[in-house]
């Protein structure tokens, strides 16, 4: 059984900061949450929640590279020709690297995968372990985390029999072949990959878009008159569903 435990390798996590954002993600050792804090890396932030918003990851996305105490990468899915869609779209600029004198980069830290300056397309991965060469270049500045309890109970245990990439002695899916191949080529020759099939924005993200909408059709002060409008109803409802429940009881008493 190959499965990556770090548990006893790692300090306890100091309190990460709250997220913007909330991304939940459904994956075949079961569902975790990246939290999007945009002031880290306010373009990688943008590009992640874009491929959330359209759907990239309900394409079974695989997680190709799972290292033992180091990190689980991901970001390219069985699907040719999404591949080759947002590969056209070209690559993002760089974020300002995150500085913090005392560990770059923490366990949970999630990040796109660079190659170079403003390198980074769709690749993502996740850390097993706090590191500090992880996060030096602007290309791996992370725009969120996953927290403990997921890491232990989902990302811990993606499958990590394959280990590493070929080039570093690894036996794990070559990546031009999985964008250029897709969900045949894992299928067939790498059986025990895991994968994310889903991941869709929390209802704060839902929320915020709504509002941002409804300021950009009424403005900014008749959409704080809708919004609390809506509040208002619905506590209306809220008590009046109450209410009934009560009256419900008395009679029945």
């Amino acid at each position: 059984l190959h499965t990556c435990n770090v548990a006893a390798q790692v300090a306890t996590q100091e309190p990460f900061p709250t997220a913007d954002y909330v991304v939940r993600c459904k994956s075949t050792k079961g569902q975790f949450a990246i939290n999007i804090v945009e002031k880290w890396a306010p373009i990688g932030s943008r590009r992640f929640i874009e491929m959330v918003e359209s759907g990239y990851f309900k394409n079974k996305v695989s997680m190709f590279r799972v290292v033992e105490g180091f990190l689980v990468q991901f970001g390219i899915t069985n699907n040719v020709t999404l591949n080759r869609e947002w590969r056209n779209k070209g690559p993002i600029k760089d974020d300002p690297a995150l500085k913090d004198p005392k560990l770059p980069f923490k366990r949970g830290y999630v990040s796109f995968a660079g190659g170079g300056p403003h390198s980074r397309t769709t690749q993502t991965f996740i850390a097993f372990k706090d590191s500090d060469f992880l996060g030096q270049a602007p290309w791996e500045t992370p725009f969120g985390y996953v927290n403990a309890k997921d890491m232990k109970k989902v990302v811990d245990r993606f499958y990590s029999g394959y280990g590493d990439m070929q080039d570093f002695g690894g036996r794990a899916p070559e990546q031009g072949r999985i964008a250029n191949e897709g969900g045949r080529y894992l299928e067939s020759e790498f059986p025990d990959i895991d994968y994310i099939e889903d991941c869709v924005m929390g209802r704060s993200f839902k929320a915020k878009k709504l509002i941002h909408k409804a300021e950009e059709k009424l403005g900014r002060f008749w959409s704080v008159v809708v919004v609390f409008a809506a509040a208002l109803a619905l506590l209306a409802v809220i008590s009046f569903a109450a209410r009934l429940a009560m009256s419900t009881s008395n009679k029945r008493d």
